[in-house]
């Protein structure tokens, strides 16, 4: 069992568990409502507090995830983030990792890591229940995917795989695929070889020693979340688009070159239940091109 910050329990096997008024926000509305969310892997909320602002003012947005904060939550720049409009949770340690959730309205339950972790474990992911505009739930999960950096590396290769391992049994044991529900965040795999803009003598070179990014069982970890329910909203919407890219590596310089080159690894993922009310969804360049920028461009989805 898994309880949650504001009183709701989740059972393994079953759907969320709660009692009168919340327990009704769990049927899957018919009504068709707006709502538009971002995710930012900002790397370095208090680097880059200009991103943010602008980030607010241009998409508007009811839910924003962030990733790579790196900042501890004592440290956490809470009453600035608070003045730009928005409620925030955020589960973070000093100078690594780090995510966060903004919101216009307070979220109807909240949630921090996965089932298991304790003090030591990196904080690396977050997730809550929130009303759209018909006043209907949606469960948002943000997560700072780990890298991985390579296949034979002892650590941080098995980190990856247990990282999507825990969301894989998180959606399986309480989740439904036609439940309102969102993964999104810092995936770092690149789904399909469409998302891949390294040049094809870096990804074969990549693909040889065992770089991360788009091994064969990674794309296998991504492909078992599909399986479940999950859609990618900006491939399920732009089959056919190759050219956009949402990482970029600073010391090559990719996103000034013409054309870009970077790679696809941060998505908005929706549930099958979802899929319907997807509207529209972006990679925001423009905010990648301001003055001392995250790598990654923000992405967003907006549902109907």
């Amino acid at each position: 069992m898994i309880q949650t910050r504001l009183g709701l329990r989740l059972r393994r096997g079953t759907g969320p568990e709660t009692t009168g008024r919340l327990a009704s926000l769990f049927v899957f509305a018919q009504d068709r409502c707006f709502m538009k969310i971002i995710s930012f892997n900002i790397n370095g909320l208090r680097a880059r507090p200009h991103q943010l602002a602008a980030l607010i003012d241009k998409h508007q947005p009811d839910v924003i995830g962030l990733q790579e904060t790196k900042v501890s939550d004592e440290q956490f720049p809470q009453a600035e983030v608070e003045a730009l409009g928005y409620h925030v949770h955020f589960h973070g340690q000093k100078g690594h990792y780090g995510v966060a959730l903004l919101s216009r309205n307070a979220p109807l339950a909240l949630h921090k890591g996965f089932e298991g972790d304790d003090e030591e474990s990196q904080k690396r992911f977050i997730w809550g229940t929130y009303a759209d505009s018909n006043g209907q739930p949606v469960t948002i999960m943000n997560g700072y995917f780990p890298q991985g950096e390579s296949r034979d590396h002892p650590t941080k290769f098995p980190a990856k795989q247990r990282f999507y391992e825990n969301l894989q049994t998180l959606l399986e044991g309480h989740f439904r695929n036609d439940q309102p529900l969102i993964v999104m965040g810092d995936v770092n795999i690149s789904p399909q070889d469409c998302d891949i803009g390294i040049g094809a003598d870096n990804a074969k070179r990549w693909l040889k020693t065992g770089k991360c990014s788009f091994l064969p069982e990674e794309r296998e970890w991504m492909e078992r979340l599909k399986n479940w329910g999950l859609v990618d909203s900006f491939r399920h919407l732009y089959p056919e688009v190759v050219d956009r890219f949402s990482w970029f590596d600073y010391r090559s310089r990719g996103f000034e070159d013409e054309p870009k080159r970077g790679l696809r690894i941060d998505l908005i993922m929706t549930s099958t239940g979802l899929q319907p009310r997807i509207k529209e969804a972006g990679v925001d360049y423009d905010l990648r091109a301001m003055e001392k920028p995250s790598d990654h461009a923000p992405i967003w989805l907006e549902l109907s």
